[in-house]
């Protein structure tokens, strides 16, 4: 089979599959620094003041240059110098994601907003909603159609046989989730002693709308999620182990995600003045069930700190992909972060 025809015959596949199964919402490796994608009652809801990040994903270039995903997300506190009993939180949003090399595009902009209630001076519990805005644009003149093949090549002046009546149009979608939150202080200045863990279950798309309304015949489904994270220090070391799973249902998809990051106190914080602040590093990775195993780093200087995953296909889609699933790169800045000098107040 030629080159060519490899890559018409793939195109039409992904576009064929595309119009056949239900939509579904953006996808992330490193699960436990995009929170808000799977429960809004997290937002808000950390160790510090405010996370500002950046993210870049890219997904089965062998196959078309399948997805590209951008993303940004911000997020602060209000009320946490003035309420002893919880605070608000509120979050900013947008993501952009591209599909077939630039034939399907969905850009989404999120506002939310979450109500911390601290239940003891160990445990807090969250509700939070996030508000989303979908645009949609189909570029039919991107796509190499199965019609457009003559027998030896693609041919672009054969008529494609496709007519799309509209190609762009937005929809809005609600999201809320509820997280319960346990921390235990830490009890040694210089060594790990601390407990710290969330777990919650979230709905998306709860208003279903037909995203694609006279282009495709396709529904929004809703997405339910059993989402959970933490960090464990291990007692009189530097080190400690940080935790996340997920469990996703959408529609006929099933995905379960479990993740382990083994983390390195490098650089110690000073726990009264908060002038020096802590470096670490930590490896590991996550695993997606029947798909992908996906190593990672992260490294967190001060007030910084950047992940990398790549996701190694498992799944039978290995031919294809050449083990080429996806690399992922996130930055984040995050004020007073959870290891820094305050101290621990659950969800505050």
């Amino acid at each position: 089979m030629s080159k060519q025809r490899a890559l018409v015959i793939s195109c039409f596949v992904l576009f064929f599959s595309i119009r056949i199964v239900h939509a579904q919402d953006i996808h992330t490796t490193q699960i436990a620094e995009h929170d808000y994608l799977y429960n809004p009652g997290l937002i808000g809801n950390y160790h510090g003041n405010s996370r500002i990040q950046f993210s870049t994903r890219s997904q089965w270039t062998n196959i078309n240059n399948a997805f590209e995903t951008y993303s940004f997300f911000s997020d602060f506190k209000i009320g946490v110098e003035k309420w002893k009993k919880g605070n608000l939180g509120i979050c900013f949003a947008a993501n952009a994601d591209d599909a077939g090399d630039g034939f399907l595009k969905k850009n989404s902009f999120n506002l939310g907003l979450s109500s911390v209630i601290k239940l003891s001076n160990t445990s807090s519990l969250s509700l939070g909603f996030l508000n989303t805005y979908n645009q949609l644009t189909i570029d039919p003149s991107n796509i190499m159609w199965g019609s457009q093949f003559n027998g030896e090549y693609h041919d672009p002046n054969i008529s494609s046989g496709e007519n799309f009546a509209k190609n762009a149009f937005g929809y809005y979608n609600i999201a809320t989730g509820i997280a319960f939150t346990y921390g235990k202080e830490e009890g040694y200045m210089s060594l790990y002693d601390q407990t710290h863990i969330q777990v919650g279950l979230s709905t998306y798309n709860i208003l279903s709308p037909n995203s694609y309304n006279s282009i495709l015949n396709d529904t929004v489904q809703q997405r339910y999620c059993l989402y959970g994270k933490g960090f464990l220090g291990i007692p009189h070391t530097r080190t400690g182990i940080m935790g996340s799973f997920l469990t996703q249902l959408q529609g006929p998809n099933l995905e379960i995600i479990l993740g382990a990051y083994y983390r390195i106190r490098i650089k110690e914080a000073s726990k009264i003045t908060g002038y020096n602040k802590e470096s670490a590093i930590a490896l590991g990775g996550v695993w997606r069930y029947g798909d992908a195993l996906c190593p990672g780093v992260l490294f967190e200087i001060k007030d910084y700190a950047i992940g990398i995953s790549y996701d190694m296909t498992l799944s039978k889609l290995l031919p294809a992909t050449n083990t080429m699933g996806a690399i992922e790169v996130v930055f984040r800045i995050q004020t007073n972060n959870q290891f820094l000098y305050k101290g621990y107040s659950p969800g505050i």
